[in-house]
């Protein structure tokens, strides 16, 4: 089966997938005919017609950017997805409405298909992009590219590179309650952890067993984890330096 015809196939199966979604919007048409005054069949029919042509739009869009990313790279010659990583993404980016997340899922597409790219494509990562609300993603990228800017994207250095709440609100423009929503979630997704601080008086302080004492700082100071790192990397249209 040539390439052409995989990925054909693979958005035959992701819309097969969309039906259920299509079946539900058909089982509203009945409330929709009371919000309308019209009858239930043509009110379903335009709604599924609608939901229909919304998604595969979004399906042609992540192919012509998908298209776009590998040819500014100079890509003639794409490796093959799997199935299991690659029917989630045009799943799931058929349903994405935000153009920031939707960038992220075509990205990494375009990753998993360029035999330049040398990190592992985890499918959790598509687990994680569903799990993200915009500023989510703004944050995390945010963190990333200080930690790059300070050059210290090693994972051993990473955990020293901490980000501030205050900082953070700052740069973003956000609130308090914004930023709280946003990092629990990270942290959730084990892509940002708290910052943990050695606590040190003329030396290290340790507890039982040898063992010394830290400081874990919560929200207000956050590290992005080796985890975080990989997805944003996987996720960047950009291919990240080494």
């Amino acid at each position: 089966m040539s390439e052409t015809e995989a990925v054909a196939k693979a958005i035959e199966q992701c819309a097969r997938l969309g039906e259920k979604s299509l079946e539900t919007s058909e089982k509203l048409g009945g409330f929709f005919a009371k919000v309308f005054i019209a009858p239930t069949e043509e009110i379903a029919g335009m709604v599924t017609d609608k939901l229909r042509f919304v998604r595969w739009q979004r399906v042609l869009r992540t192919v012509d950017e998908v298209n776009r990313i590998l040819a500014a790279r100079g890509v003639r010659e794409t490796r093959a997805v799997i199935p299991k990583l690659a029917l989630p993404i045009f799943e799931e980016s058929s349903l994405e409405e935000d153009d920031t997340l939707h960038s992220m899922w075509n990205a990494l597409l375009a990753n998993a298909m360029d035999p330049n790219f040398k990190e592992e494509i985890r499918f959790a990562y598509s687990e994680i992009i569903k799990n993200l609300a915009p500023l989510d993603a703004q944050m995390l990228r945010e963190i990333y590219d200080a930690v790059q800017q300070a050059g210290m994207l090693d994972f051993r250095k990473a955990c020293d590179a901490s980000a501030t709440k205050d900082n953070i609100c700052q740069v973003l423009g956000i609130t308090d309650e914004q930023y709280l929503i946003s990092a629990n979630n990270l942290m959730r997704l084990r892509v940002l952890a708290p910052r943990v601080v050695y606590v040190e008086v003329g030396g290290p302080i340790t507890i039982s067993g040898g063992e010394r004492l830290t400081i874990d700082k919560g929200t207000d100071q956050v590290v992005i984890t080796p985890l975080g790192i990989r997805f944003i990397e996987s996720c960047m249209e950009e291919i990240a330096q080494q």
